[in-house]
């Protein structure tokens, strides 16, 4: 035999043996893998969902924060800490009108709010002009940033000053500039993060974003949403606002009818609308009047 070939025998030998070695050596290194995660213990551990379902029977009386309208509340059972809700409707339908009155209902969770588009004078001027007593709420002295590690660490200051439960931000295009790169990417990235905030700090985050530009005489839709499709599919709850329009001496006429309409639900799946009559700041829970009877209040009125 020729030491060519002999070489070539060698070489095979010496291969098969180094795949041998590591292999026992890979085999070796997923059993001691495998030990160490059986005794693994942390947060995102493994668990059969017989655990959740103890969790979720230890936890039945979770707190259930009710808006006081009976509608919204059959609806969605109450809000939920940890939960994202996103709030909107066409521009001067009453958004910000709308969380200011829930903001008075919510009083016992100490709310938060983070109001950039309206100042938290100017929203509070409003109060008084009507002779209105203002919400019992808190908000930073100045608006001084929009970074999410600031909104988070008012937050934080909240909670521990206040025990603050409830948090409410006009609005998105303030956090996500409607001029930024990657627009749809910022606004999926920011609001995974502020429901990650909910989570984080067992709170309710109640967010204000607008709509593309819509007909007025039109309920609008989750895909009237300006900016992305993960703000619905990021939010546990997506209301939308209607104010009534009609046409008077050939003009659209803004009325005070209103329709709360819940167009997704993530934790009951029950959607559906809500009327409600807006009366200076307020929203009432009541059926609309037809136009006869709109004439016959408003001569009772007179």
């Amino acid at each position: 035999m020729e030491k060519k070939d002999i070489d070539k025998i060698l070489e095979r030998l010496n291969s098969e043996i180094n795949k041998e070695k590591k292999g026992h050596e890979k085999s070796e290194s997923l059993c001691r893998l495998k030990e160490i995660a059986r005794v693994y213990q942390g947060e995102d551990k493994v668990i059969p969902f017989s655990d959740i379902v103890q969790r979720i029977s230890i936890n039945v009386d979770e707190l259930q924060i009710m808006s006081g309208w009976k509608g919204l509340d059959d609806l969605l059972r109450g809000f939920r800490l940890q939960q994202l809700v996103v709030v909107s409707a066409a521009t001067k339908s009453g958004k910000t009108s709308f969380l200011m009155d829930m903001t008075t209902r919510f009083k016992e969770y100490n709310p938060l709010w983070f109001a950039f588009e309206e100042s938290a004078d100017e929203l509070v001027r409003k109060f008084l002009e009507r002779d209105q007593e203002p919400p019992q709420a808190f908000t930073p002295e100045n608006m001084t940033n929009s970074s999410m590690e600031w909104l988070e660490s008012k937050l934080v200051e909240s909670i521990a000053k206040h025990d603050t439960k409830v948090v409410f931000i006009d609005q998105l295009d303030f956090i996500v500039p409607f001029t930024s790169e990657n627009h749809h990417l910022s606004i999926a990235r920011t609001m995974r993060d502020l429901k990650g905030l909910a989570k984080k700090w067992n709170v309710v985050i109640f967010i204000i974003c607008h709509l593309s530009k819509v007909k007025m005489d039109a309920q609008p839709t989750m895909e009237d949403l300006r900016g992305s499709s993960s703000i619905s599919q990021e939010a546990d709850t997506v209301m939308l606002l209607w104010r009534e329009t009609k046409r008077e001496n050939g003009q659209v006429v803004i009325t005070d009818n209103v329709n709360v309409s819940v167009q997704a639900n993530r934790r009951f799946g029950k959607t559906g609308n809500v009327k409600m009559i807006y009366d200076n700041g307020r929203f009432l829970e009541q059926e609309w009047m037809n136009d006869e009877e709109q004439a016959k209040n408003d001569f009772k009125t007179f």
